[in-house]
């Protein structure tokens, strides 16, 4: 099956975008962390990721597990479908990958995972070294072989940072400099599943399906990266486009005039990220650091009989002199109405009102043991 939104994305005019609304909402039982890596980037550096998972819970232990989607524009099913490719706490779960610590949280409890992609995915074959991850929640002891389980809330942070040599001034001896080594990177914060795009959240007065992400720039003092996951469920592609504005709200045109936009299409549960966007998609040699840039959905395709549809993005602006990155956060170009932020049910089947921003289910759940 496939839908799709073609008209919606060719803008034809200059867009007048509401004040985005940063969202505050973190807790859930899926948690989504866009971009990690172990990987060597520009100017000899070497970045890695620590992950922060803590428990939200007041009264009860919770276990958590762990899914890596390898970047590459390519689809993640089969390792998704494969616990062994899994990171868990318990053996019994079937977890290919164990860490004891990630089993029985307790309340408030919080877990540390350095370099996480290297310590448990860097070895696997032909499997690269940047990615995502999705991480589930359950209270402890929880999950059955259907993969049933109690839900339970985490909070997840992350820090992709690189290390080097530094040089500060050296207090006993005036106009002099130590030599120091130490890190420099930025937080990801993770994203819960109810945050995600979802290109059924539209209607006449909102739109939720698509994400802004300001700051781009492509110049002799800035760069910027752009990454994008397929959080779908893990039988549907995605096709996006990604639309660059200018600081005045005017759309980029090319030489007849027309909106310069790239589209694409996203496996089951991928992950991509384009390094110098600007110049890699849209052939900017030079661009200010006032470029918006607008990621929609298209269309989707599915042969899954009850598709669940979401992305997430964040944009990466980088110092070219030092390679110091900054992270940029998406924003839905529309407020919350916070008394519809989830169903009246809370248990997440069903939207609480036409038009409201995150995906109506979750659109991953834990393979079958």
């Amino acid at each position: 099956m496939v839908r799709s939104r073609q008209a919606a994305v060719l803008v034809l005019a200059a867009v007048a975008f509401a004040t985005p609304a940063w969202a505050q909402f973190a807790a859930a039982d899926l948690v989504y962390v866009p971009g990690v890596a172990h990987t060597p980037g520009v100017g000899d550096t070497a970045w890695r990721s620590d992950i922060y998972i803590t428990s939200a819970e007041e009264e009860v232990d919770v276990d958590v597990a762990i899914v890596f989607l390898a970047t590459g524009q390519v689809s993640n099913a089969n390792r998704f479908f494969d616990r062994a490719t899994w990171l868990g706490g318990r053996e019994e779960d079937g977890w290919g990958k164990i860490n004891p610590a990630l089993k029985d949280i307790p309340p408030g409890g919080t877990v540390v995972l350095r370099d996480i992609v290297g310590e448990y995915w860097a070895d696997d074959a032909g499997v690269a070294n940047s990615g995502a991850i999705a991480i589930f929640a359950w209270e402890s002891g929880t999950l059955q072989e259907d993969s049933t389980r109690v839900q339970r809330n985490i909070i997840v942070n992350s820090r992709v940072f690189t290390r080097s040599t530094f040089y500060r001034p050296d207090t006993a001896n005036e106009g002099q400099f130590l030599e120091v080594s130490g890190t420099y990177g930025q937080t990801m914060p993770g994203v819960p599943w109810y945050n995600l795009a979802d290109p059924s959240a539209f209607d006449e007065e909102r739109d939720f399906s698509f994400m802004l992400l300001s700051g781009a720039a492509q110049d002799e003092d800035f760069r910027y990266n752009l990454g994008i996951l397929n959080a779908s469920d893990p039988l549907t592609s995605i096709s996006i486009a990604v639309q660059p504005f200018r600081g005045t709200g005017e759309p980029f045109l090319d030489t007849d005039g027309r909106p310069i936009f790239r589209q694409f299409t996203l496996p089951p549960v991928s992950h991509v990220q384009f390094n110098d966007a600007l110049l890699t998609l849209f052939n900017f040699a030079s661009a200010p650091d006032d470029v918006l840039l607008k990621v929609s959905f298209i269309s989707w395709s599915s042969t899954n009989s009850m598709p669940v549809v979401g992305m997430t993005v964040y944009g990466t602006m980088i110092d070219n002199d030092t390679n110091d990155p900054t992270a940029v956060l998406p924003a839905f170009a529309h407020p919350y109405n916070i008394e519809c932020q989830w169903p009246p049910s809370g248990d997440g089947s069903s939207k609480a009102a036409p038009g409201m921003p995150g995906v109506s289910r979750r659109p991953l759940e834990i393979p079958n043991h």
